[in-house]
């Protein structure tokens, strides 16, 4: 029978021990990452370009301050996922869409109110208004408040960066499945990815770890050998 683990990160928060501690446990023949070809090429050699729309670029900027508060460069999870599947002789498979075409996709379709209030608010965040609400929501891995709001305020961007997206990667992990029925296999993905790829990929009964739960092992865990 097929075997499947979700897991769900923050890009911006240093997990790399608990992250490390739950796929040993699971011992997966293979991770599936939240990337494509390009990112997974570009976080490897530390040359993530700002390419894209305005909005794009002004919130990979506040990711990546948020990135250096926490500890952690954009990605970094997906390089520790990647060497851990090695170290265990796994496979390491890509399941995300082209990140460009789906950009350019919201960008056509997004309405100009959505267009104003996002980057109204990447300014926001870039000047150091930070959200209280936010900062506790880091501290717990709960953004389920932060979701429900986001999908409120912007529906089409929604759409396009997490919808469309859960489907394309659920679709890319039942394939894998397709080839190898009693495989195991742990996704990582963002916490926004977690109850939509979980409710589609409901017959496979994945086993489900959120970012709380990696952050709960993160106070108590000890890190392994892998490094990125």
């Amino acid at each position: 029978m097929p075997s499947l683990m979700l897991i769900g990160t923050a890009h911006v928060i240093d997990l790399s021990s608990p992250l490390e501690g739950f796929i040993r446990d699971f011992n997966p023949d293979s991770v599936a990452l939240e990337l494509d070809r390009n990112r997974w090429i570009a976080l490897q050699s530390s040359n993530q370009k700002r390419e894209g729309p305005l909005f794009l670029r002004l919130l990979a900027r506040f990711q990546q301050h948020l990135g250096e508060s926490f500890g952690s460069s954009p990605g970094s999870e997906m390089l520790v996922a990647a060497n851990v599947a090695r170290s265990l002789g796994g496979e390491v498979h890509l399941i995300d869409k082209p990140i460009l075409p789906t950009l350019i996709g919201a960008w056509k379709n997004m309405p100009w109110n959505e267009f104003w209030s996002i980057i109204k608010d990447s300014s926001f965040s870039l000047i150091g208004r930070g959200n209280s609400d936010f900062s506790q929501s880091m501290k717990s891995g709960d953004f389920s408040k932060e979701l429900e709001q986001f999908s409120s305020e912007y529906p089409v961007i929604k759409s396009h960066l997490i919808d469309k997206r859960d489907t394309y990667m659920s679709r890319n992990i039942v394939k894998l499945f397709r080839k190898n029925r009693d495989s195991k296999i742990v996704a990582i993905v963002g916490e926004g990815h977690i109850d939509g790829m979980a409710s589609k990929l409901s017959s496979i009964n994945p086993k489900v770890v959120r970012l709380s739960d990696l952050l709960s092992r993160k106070s108590n865990t000890v890190s392994f050998s892998i490094k990125i």
